[in-house]
């Protein structure tokens, strides 16, 4: 079940969209404000975080099918999966933030914004569920959804918080 306490809102479009640009520049601006963020990156392809020789990587080759590292700042985990797990149990992992922003998983429920940067970007829109804004480079204009410039993250931020956070205080769970 989807961690209803804690607002998720997705980043979603094809490759080479801007989706990495663009959340970082929102993630940056929702840390100025003083909030809490989560982000959780969708990878289609196998991922690497290990790195070859070091001592995680050794406990993983060893067969250890769950490595956690931990020092005084970071705390990190591998876990090898025996069968994918869902967008749900992906995001059931995260706590005591005041926001969690996904890149990608185009096909889960989560409000999204859809990055659109050719006019065929466009044939998504009818393919997904709950989109609540587009932001794109072209010059767009959609009655079914507020559209923003790629370039002004500071208005999606501002749409987020009303649209998404409503009444919740900046950096409530700081």
């Amino acid at each position: 079940m989807l961690n209803k306490q804690i607002p998720i809102i997705s980043f979603v479009g094809f490759s080479g969209s801007g989706k990495t640009t663009l959340l970082t520049k929102i993630i940056a601006a929702f840390k100025e404000k003083g909030y809490r963020v989560a982000t959780v990156k969708h990878d289609a392809h196998r991922f690497q975080m290990d790195v070859q020789g070091k001592d995680t990587w050794k406990y993983a080759q060893a067969g250890s099918d769950i490595v956690l590292i931990n020092s005084q700042e970071k705390l990190a985990m591998i876990e090898n999966l025996a069968k994918p797990i869902s967008f749900e149990e992906v995001v059931s992992h995260i706590e005591n933030v005041d926001i969690i922003f996904v890149e990608g998983y185009k096909h889960e429920s989560p409000p999204k914004v859809l990055l659109v940067r050719r006019e065929t970007d466009l044939e998504l829109l009818p393919q997904l569920k709950d989109v609540i804004a587009i932001a794109t480079s072209l010059p767009l204009q959609l009655e079914e959804v507020p559209v923003y410039d790629i370039n002004d993250f500071n208005g999606i931020v501002h749409f987020i918080e009303t649209k998404i956070l409503g009444e919740k205080k900046h950096g409530s769970r700081k």
